[in-house]
């Protein structure tokens, strides 16, 4: 029990004072987890469980999608609105799939989109990009 709340602790405090970049990686480590997950509770028959980190993948990718700033990230705000908006649409029929494979698709999807943001972290990390603020729902699903 008592490793579990520092663990849990750690995660908080690394979530709390992550830059912009690094929440989203993390946003993608997360859902990336999930579904791999998920895809062996469902090859397994074990349906709860893989709902349980399914619902869990949706709620970081909603996050994701909710702190998309269209105004300033513009035509990309856009592309990435898309991008979210299906990989939600595919986790809610998920379920009703018969063949696990199905999560590669979008396993795939999220780890070129996390290759894309390592570069701009990396840009970040060097001074060449200015991200600006966090949003504070990124660390609520993060933690969960």
């Amino acid at each position: 029990m008592m490793n579990y709340r520092a663990q849990d602790a750690y995660r908080k405090t690394n979530v709390e004072t992550a830059d912009t970049a690094s929440l989203v990686l993390m946003c993608y480590d997360a859902t990336i987890q999930d579904l791999r997950q998920a895809q062996e509770h469902h090859a397994s028959q074990r349906m709860d469980a893989a709902y349980e980190r399914i619902r869990h993948g949706q709620d970081v990718i909603t996050e994701l999608l909710v702190g998309l700033d269209f105004e300033r990230g513009g035509e990309i705000a856009v592309n990435l609105s898309r991008i979210y908006n299906y990989l939600l649409r595919e986790l809610i029929g998920i379920n009703s799939k018969k063949d696990p494979e199905v999560y590669d698709g979008l396993i795939r999807i999220l780890e070129d989109l996390r290759e894309g943001w390592q570069e701009v972290k990396r840009k970040y990390d060097r001074g060449e990009l200015n991200l600006g603020g966090v949003e504070d729902g990124w660390a609520r699903s993060l933690t969960a």
